[in-house]
């Protein structure tokens, strides 16, 4: 079965594997029906669900440093849920500050002018950070 293949592979998202079952096989609204039952089977057995998706994928992104907000749009952009996005998120243990200044060691080394500072916070709100996230992984790379 094709979609057990998919699953076999990685972790998709229902509305996702919804989706690119569609996209194999274009067709009416019998196609349609038959791809819904076919979701519901899986999520019956317990072979695909939202929260193990967002889990591994939220896992995938702190291992790339990504913030919160860079992997709240792309699980939202993958139309799994807000709740379970929400639930997901508060279940990371990393702290988001701490990450960031992880990947900015990574980047740069002290010290930093200010059109630096400027440059790599940018880099950092482009990866997701928040304002005050960002400025503490600043703040912590110029104290050490």
């Amino acid at each position: 079965m094709f979609a057990q293949r998919l699953l076999a592979r990685r972790e998709y998202g229902v509305r996702e594997l919804h989706n690119r079952l569609l996209r194999k096989w274009p067709g009416g609204e019998q196609v349609e029906q038959r791809v819904s039952e076919l979701i519901d089977e899986l999520q019956a057995e317990g072979v695909l669900s939202d929260e193990r998706f967002a889990e591994s994928f939220i896992r995938s992104r702190l291992r790339r440093c990504q913030g919160p907000a860079k992997i709240q749009a792309e699980l939202r952009r993958r139309s799994v849920p807000e709740a379970v996005i929400a639930l997901q998120l508060e279940r990371v243990e990393a702290g988001w500050a701490g990450l960031a200044a992880d990947w900015l060691t990574r980047q740069v080394s002290p010290p930093l002018d200010y059109a630096a500072q400027a440059k790599y916070y940018r880099r950092l709100t482009n990866r997701g950070f928040s304002h005050q996230q960002a400025l503490d992984a600043l703040a912590s790379l110029m104290d050490s």
